[in-house]
C-alpha cells in the first residue's frame, strides 16, 4: 500500500515553509494564513471509506480482509446493528480502544414504538412497551415483520443490564466490542461504535465505516447512510455471490444512481463477495454480468465491479504475517489448491482472491487521486504567491515616473474593483435555484407513481391476503400500512437525493457568481489572481418518512373493494383497488412534496446568499491586501531584494 499519508505530510511541510516566507510580506499575509490552514487540514486529513451492503453480503469479512485481521465478528441480525468505525489510533485512544455510544432512553423508545407500530401496537413509554412485547405471538408474525419482532425481543432481553448506561458513552475492550457487534441484545442499544485499530489501512489515515445493512429497520440509519454517501471519500457496496438483489438493495442503489453525478469524481466500487463459489470462469463472468445489469437498471452506468473471495484474502494476509493456525492453514491449502508441499505465497493468494485487483484500482482512483488533488491545490496556492511577487517586483522596478502615475491611479482602481464586487446581483441565480427545486420535485412525484403498481403488489400480496381463517380486515389494514410506510420511505430517500442535487446546483450558481466577481476585479486589477472558488458542503435537511395527512379512515372505501382473495387476485378486485388507492394517494404525496419544497427553497436560497456574501467579503479582502502590496511597491519603500529572495524560496518549493 503506497504511503499517501507521508505525501500529505510533505506537502503540509512545504505549505508551512511557504507561509513562513510570505507572512512578513505586505500583500501576501492572508495567503500565509490560508497556507497554514490548508497545512492543518492536510496533517489532520482522514480518508473516509463507507461500506454498504445488505445482511449476509459479507461486509464484515470483506472489511476484515482489507484490515488483514479478524477484527469484526459476524453480526447475527444486522437490522439492529450500529455504525462501526475503524479509525487510526490516537494518543487519547491507543490501539484496541473502543468507544460505544449507547442510545438514549428517548431514542430507544422511539425505535421500539416504530417497530410496535408494525404490529398495530403502541406504548407511551419504554416500560409500557415491554408489556406489549410480551403479548406478541411469534406464530402470527408475517415474514415482512420478523426483523421488527427480532428487534423487540432483543430489547426486551437486553434492557435490564444496559439501562443504567442509556445515553452514555462507554470505553470498552475488544472482547466487549465483539459482544456489542455480535450479540443482538447488546447491538440493539448501540448508537455507534468506534474502534481505534492499527493496521495497514488505518496507517494510511483511512477510516473504515461499516454501515448497517440497506435492510436496517432503524429509520435513523437511512439518513446516516446518505450522509456517508455524500461525505465519504469512497463508497464500497458489497453483494454476495449467490444472493439476488433484495428490494432494500434496489431502493438503496436506485438512490445511489440518482446522486452519482453530483460527486466531483466517481467514488463508487462494487464488490461481488465469495467469488470462489463459482465453479468456473464462465459462471463467474455470468454472475458479474448479472450484477452489472442490475446496477445499470438502477441508473449506475459503467460500474466498477470486483469479484473477491474475502475469506481467501484474509487467510492470505494472515499467512503473510505468519498467523495461520492449524485449521486455517487447512482451509488456505484447499482454497489455493496447494494441498501438499509449500503453501502458496501470500501475494499469489491475494491475486487469486481478487483483492489485489480491487486494492490497486481503489487506491489509484480514490486515495491516490485525492492525494494528488490536495498536492496540486497546495502547489497552486504557492504558485499564486509567486505570481503576486512577480507583480510586486515588476512594479517596484519600474521607472519613477511610471510608478508615480500608477500611484495616483491605484486608489481609484481599488475602489472600482471593490464597487464591482459589492454590486454583484444574485436575483437571477436565486430564481434558478427555485426553478431547479420545482423541476426536481415534479420528477420525484412522476417516478413514485410510475412505480406505484409495483409497490401495491408488494404490499397486497397473496402470502398476506389468504382465505385461511385469518382476520382479513386486519391483514388489509396491515397491507395498507405497509404500502404507506414504503411510500414514506421512498419519499425520504428521494428527498435526500434531491438535496444533494440542489446542493450541486447551488455550488454551480455560486461558482458562476464568483467568476463574475473575478471579472469585475480584473477590469482594474488584471494581474490579481484570486483564490479559486471551493465548492461548499451544506448541512443536509432531514425528512420524516411518513405522509403528513395520511389517515387510514380515509381509505376505508378503497379497502372495502376487497371481497375475497379469489376475487382480488383472480378477477378485477386488485386492479380496482390499486387504481382507487393511486388516486387517493395523490393528495398526501403532494402535501409531503409541498412541505419539502418550502423547506428546500428557504434553505438553499439562503445557502446561496450566504455563500455569495462570504465570497464578496473574501474577494474584497484579497483586493484590499493586493493593493496594499502594490502601493508599498509603488512608493519605493519596499525591499526588492527581500521580495526577490522570497520569490526564489517559493519557486524552489514547487520546482
Amino acid at each position: 500500500m503506497e504511503d499517501f499519508k507521508s505525501q500529505l505530510g510533505l506537502t503540509a511541510a512545504c505549505l508551512r515553509t511557504a507561509a513562513e516566507v510570505t507572512s512578513q510580506l505586505t500583500g501576501l499575509k492572508s495567503m500565509a494564513q490560508g497556507m497554514n490552514q490548508r497545512a492543518d487540514r492536510l496533517e489532520q486529513n482522514l480518508f473516509t471509506v463507507a461500506l454498504f451492503g445488505a445482511f449476509s453480503a459479507g461486509k464484515s469479512s470483506f472489511a476484515n480482509a482489507l484490515m488483514g485481521e479478524m477484527v469484526l465478528p459476524v453480526s447475527p441480525n444486522p437490522t439492529t446493528a450500529a455504525i462501526n468505525k475503524i479509525l487510526p489510533p490516537t494518543e487519547q485512544y491507543p490501539h484496541g480502544s473502543v468507544r460505544v455510544k449507547i442510545k438514549s432512553e428517548s431514542d430507544i423508545t422511539t425505535d421500539v414504538q416504530q417497530s410496535l407500530g408494525v404490529f398495530g401496537l403502541s406504548a407511551p413509554s419504554l416500560d409500557a412497551a415491554l408489556d406489549e412485547i410480551v403479548k406478541l405471538d411469534p406464530s402470527q408474525v408475517l415474514s415482512t415483520a420478523k426483523p421488527h419482532f427480532s428487534f423487540l425481543k432483543a430489547v426486551s432481553k437486553g434492557l435490564a443490564p444496559i439501562r443504567e448506561h442509556l445515553g452514555q458513552e462507554l470505553l470498552v475492550d475488544m472482547k466487549e466490542f465483539k459482544a456489542f457487534v455480535a450479540k443482538e441484545e447488546k447491538a440493539c442499544f448501540a448508537d455507534w461504535i468506534e474502534l481505534y485499530y492499527d493496521c495497514p489501512l488505518t496507517a494510511q489515515g483511512i477510516t473504515l465505516v461499516d454501515t448497517p445493512g440497506a435492510d436496517s429497520i432503524n429509520a435513523r440509519h437511512t439518513g446516516v447512510a446518505f450522509n456517508y454517501i455524500k461525505n465519504a471519500d469512497a463508497v464500497l457496496f458489497v453483494t454476495y455471490y449467490n444472493h439476488a438483489f433484495s428490494n432494500a438493495d434496489r431502493d438503496f442503489l436506485t438512490q445511489l444512481g440518482r446522486v452519482k453525478d453530483t460527486f466531483e469524481m466517481d467514488k463508487m466500487f462494487f464488490i461481488v463477495n465469495a467469488s470462489d463459489l463459482a465453479k468456473d470462469e464462465e459462471e463467474l463472468h455470468g454472475v458479474v454480468d448479472h450484477v452489472r445489469k442490475n446496477l445499470v437498471a438502477c441508473q449506475i452506468s459503467r460500474p466498477r465491479i470486483y469479484p473477491v473471495s474475502s475469506q481467501t484474502a484474509l487467510l492470505a494476509r494472515l499467512h503473510e504475517k505468519g498467523k495461520l493456525a492449524g485449521s486455517a492453514e487447512k482451509v488456505y491449502r484447499q482454497r489455493t489448491n496447494s494441498i501438499e508441499g509449500d503453501l502458496m505465497p501470500a501475494g499469489e493468494a491475494l491475486t487469486l482472491s481478487g483483492l489485489s485487483a480491487f486494492e490497486r484500482d481503489f487506491l489509484s482512483f480514490t486515495i491516490q487521486e485525492l492525494t494528488q488533488i490536495a498536492v496540486k491545490s497546495a502547489v497552486a496556492e504557492i504558485r499564486r504567491a509567486v505570481t503576486t511577487l512577480d507583480d510586486l517586483i515588476s512594479t517596484a522596478n519600474e521607472d519613477e515616473s511610471v510608478r508615480a502615475e500608477k500611484l495616483l491611479a491605484a486608489d481609484t482602481a481599488k475602489q472600482k474593483a471593490l464597487d464591482g464586487v459589492r454590486a454583484l446581483e444574485t436575483s437571477s441565480e436565486e430564481l434558478a435555484v427555485v426553478k431547479e427545486i420545482d423541476e426536481l420535485l415534479y420528477y420525484v412525484k412522476q417516478r413514485l407513481f410510475f412505480r406505484f403498481g409495483d409497490m401495491f403488489k408488494e404490499a397486497f400480496n397473496p402470502a398476506v391476503l389468504q382465505d385461511d381463517g385469518r382476520d382479513l380486515k386486519k391483514a388489509l389494514r396491515s397491507s395498507l400500512d405497509e404500502l404507506v410506510r414504503y411510500i414514506g420511505y421512498t419519499l425520504g430517500q428521494e428527498m435526500r437525493a434531491t438535496g444533494l442535487r440542489i446542493e450541486k446546483h447551488v455550488n454551480h450558481s455560486a461558482k458562476r457568481l464568483s467568476d463574475r466577481m473575478g471579472d469585475a476585479v480584473h477590469q482594474t486589477a488584471p494581474k490579481l489572481e484570486l483564490e479559486p472558488y471551493q465548492p461548499r458542503s451544506f448541512e443536509s435537511p432531514e425528512f420524516d418518512e411518513v405522509l403528513p395527512t395520511y389517515r387510514i379512515e380515509d381509505f376505508q372505501g378503497a379497502l372495502g373493494l376487497f371481497k375475497s382473495a379469489k376475487d382480488f387476485f383472480e378477477k378485477n378486485g386488485k386492479q380496482a383497488m390499486q387504481e382507487t388507492l393511486d388516486k387517493q394517494m395523490q393528495a398526501p404525496v403532494q402535501a409531503y412534496l409541498d412541505e419539502a419544497s418550502s423547506r428546500f427553497k428557504d434553505l438553499y436560497t439562503q445557502a446561496l446568499l450566504t455563500t455569495v456574501q462570504d465570497g464578496k467579503q473574501s474577494v474584497s479582502s484579497e483586493v484590499e491586501e493586493y493593493f496594499a502590496g502594490i502601493l508599498e511597491a509603488l512608493s519605493a519603500k519596499v525591499d526588492v531584494e527581500k521580495l526577490t529572495s522570497s520569490r526564489e524560496k517559493l519557486s524552489n518549493l514547487i520546482a
